[in-house]
């Protein structure tokens, strides 16, 4: 998101320019009952045409009977128990015994009174997404301090020095995309807006500009926590991912068994149809019932099918790599 938008891929940070298009939509923007209703009809259309055209049979002397009441009717089956595991992934992230469950409050409390140390601030919000935009406040605050103190003692600067101006700069205007992030918005929006690898090459840059420089107490306790804070804001954003996944692998489980439902009733209602040498529908109905039965019995696969890939899109170009970046940028980039 940005990364590649110039030598070291401090490009603000902001992948709103190239988040628009249908890559995109199609990834992570767009609503999954929308697209999974899409494609459903999609194959409604495809099935009704191929039994137009004599290519798929659905008379009384095909096997759709047999298809549906054996093979369609264990795959749904399948996928009801694929929920059950889905379930017990979430469910085994959310429980622990007291000591573990200790452990995990006092780190995420360290993490918080560290932001506040290093943004130097009296509070910081609980909400998860809040917390993120408050890290880049911090740090847009802290990068306007180091420009302002580098100006004020601009006298006899040399080059390294007046990179340090620059990289403030840049440094506020990726802050600035963060500080959009807000609890109101989508978990996939701030996800979007926060995704990247420009934390690691600020970092970097940091590193390298500052490395060996004879800085002003003032200059070098912006730079320390300028540097902190890019760290915080790698964790925080994960910490963000993390809890926005396991909603969205709960929402899937959930969502897996409303349409498992109408989808296993329709599998085992279709065989009933058929007779021995004749259906129970007029014969003009038939291609029209069996195409909508097609589509119903494969909803819950298109919903998993949809889902999933939302979730492997941002798990892929998401993926926590410390003070690294990753190899590879967004799909839509590509």
């Amino acid at each position: 998101m940005g990364d590649g938008d110039d030598a070291d891929g401090e490009g603000g940070g902001d992948g709103d320019g190239s988040g628009n298009g249908p890559r995109h939509w199609l990834f992570l923007d767009g609503n999954r009952w929308l697209i999974a209703a899409a494609v459903c009809l999609t194959v409604f259309a495809v099935v009704r045409v191929a039994v137009a055209a004599g290519v798929l049979a659905v008379g009384p002397s095909g096997n759709v009977p047999t298809v549906f009441g054996s093979g369609i009717t264990a795959g749904v089956f399948t996928l009801v128990t694929l929920t059950l595991t889905v379930n017990q992934l979430v469910s085994s992230q959310a429980f622990g015994k007291p000591p573990s469950l200790r452990e995990r409050y006092e780190k995420g409390a360290d993490l918080r009174e560290a932001v506040v140390e290093a943004g130097d601030r009296a509070t910081v919000p609980v909400d998860a997404a809040e917390f993120v935009a408050a890290i880049g406040e911090a740090i847009n605050d802290r990068a306007d301090s180091l420009r302002a103190a580098r100006r004020a003692t601009a006298a006899g600067a040399d080059a390294g020095e007046d990179d340090l101006v620059a990289l403030a700069g840049d440094l506020s205007g990726y802050a600035e995309s963060i500080e959009r992030v807000s609890g109101e918005m989508e978990p996939v929006r701030v996800i979007s807006l926060t995704a990247g690898s420009d934390y690691a090459r600020f970092h970097r840059r940091l590193r390298a500009v500052t490395a060996g420089a004879d800085l002003p107490h003032p200059v070098a306790d912006d730079v320390d926590a300028v540097d902190r804070l890019l760290g915080h804001l790698s964790v925080a954003r994960q910490y963000y991912k993390t809890l926005a996944l396991h909603q969205e692998l709960a929402k899937l489980s959930r969502e897996i068994i409303y349409v498992s439902l109408p989808a296993l009733l329709v599998a085992l209602s279709v065989p009933l149809l058929y007779r021995s040498n004749e259906a129970t529908l007029p014969e003009w109905a038939l291609p029209w019932v069996i195409s909508a039965a097609v589509a119903v019995v494969l909803a819950p696969l298109v919903l998993l099918v949809v889902r999933l890939l939302r979730v492997s899109t941002v798990m892929r170009y998401t993926v926590s790599a410390g003070p690294f970046a990753p190899p590879e940028d967004w799909p839509w980039n590509e």
